[in-house]
């Protein structure tokens, strides 16, 4: 006996099935795959990272980002801003034609990783930056101009100890170590990655004074393969430090001595009546509380925190600390 079914037994088992009950499944299917949202995947763009990791990375640039803003601010003596843009994945090749000719290029060697990234800056932020480290107002009126030999070299040390904060940021995941390898102005000369290959980007803004200036940092997703199962919300949380270091404590420390606080001293008071208030005019004597002899109280920040002496120096009003506020003095305050 045969196993192969004749054309009439197949005709005999398809007349079997009703129109109706045919029907009725394709308009099921069709119903169900309706229902079903459809995600647009671009075959030119593939998203090599998830979203998952691509939170951890910001994360790790958002605590770069607040450590290299402490130490600017110090470096330069004046108030920084350095906030998170975005972080990105796209192709090197559209990375490069982001950057602007000329720029600054910084590539330095990923240790552990065996393989190169980038650190790009814009010349205006370097001319600005070198400038306040040499004593200026980092006016920066100058066109986009190529760095000389001489301002690489300060801005240098400046990059170096970025890089060294960034290797402090990425602690939290794995102990990587940056090291500056080189420097470029033109972008087209800069080859870390194949123009095609997935690179991760990380875009800040840095505002100090009444200048604003991004810096990028690129890594090719080919170094990061190693530990890129690293990077999801769970490893990360389990490996953040609870404390802050050494080093962080005394760019904070640094960072609030330069804080200006209001130091105020008072030479009297007393209490007028708001007829008296309206009766005031030019030359009118108002009596205090306080004698000539008496000791007059030093405010910082608002709170009361010695007794000194008015007086002059040189033709200036001055007030001389005698001491500290003791606790019998409050209740004469």
């Amino acid at each position: 006996m045969s196993d192969i079914l004749s054309q009439k037994e197949i005709d005999a088992l398809l007349s079997s099935v009703s129109e109706e009950e045919g029907k009725s499944t394709v308009e099921k299917l069709t119903e169900e795959i309706e229902e079903k949202p459809a995600n647009i995947y671009d075959f030119k763009h593939p998203n090599r990272v998830s979203k998952d990791q691509l939170r951890t990375l910001q994360t790790i640039h958002e605590s770069f980002a607040k450590t290299f803003n402490a130490y600017l601010a110090v470096r330069l003596r004046t108030i920084v801003d350095i906030n998170l843009i975005s972080v990105d994945q796209l192709q090197y090749s559209e990375f490069i034609l982001s950057i602007s000719d000329p720029s600054c290029i910084y590539i330095f060697r990923v240790e552990e990783l065996n393989g190169v990234a980038i650190l790009e800056i814009s010349p205006q932020l370097v001319l600005f930056v070198v400038d306040r480290l040499f004593g200026g107002k980092g006016g920066s009126g100058e066109e986009p101009r190529t760095i000389t030999s001489i301002e690489q070299t300060v801005m240098k040390k400046i990059i170096e100890k970025a890089l060294e904060n960034l290797s402090t940021a990425w602690q939290q995941v794995a102990p990587l170590t940056f090291i500056l390898e080189g420097f470029e102005s033109n972008p087209d000369v800069v080859q870390i990655a194949p123009p095609g290959e997935t690179v991760i980007t990380v875009s800040l803004e840095i505002k100090i004074q009444d200048t604003s200036s991004l810096m990028n940092i690129c890594f090719p997703y080919l170094i990061l393969e190693d530990i890129i199962s690293k990077l999801n919300v769970q490893h990360f949380i389990s490996t953040t430090k609870k404390e802050a270091s050494e080093e962080e404590i005394n760019i904070l420390t640094e960072r609030l001595k330069m804080t200006q606080l209001p130091v105020v001293s008072y030479l009297g008071k007393t209490s007028l009546t708001v007829k008296d208030i309206f009766n005031l005019e030019k030359y009118d004597v108002i009596v205090t509380d306080k004698k000539v002899n008496d000791l007059i109280e030093i405010s910082i920040g608002g709170n009361n925190k010695f007794l000194g002496k008015p007086g002059f120096k040189g033709k200036k009003k001055a007030v001389k600390i005698i001491r500290e506020i003791r606790e019998e003095d409050l209740t004469n305050i």
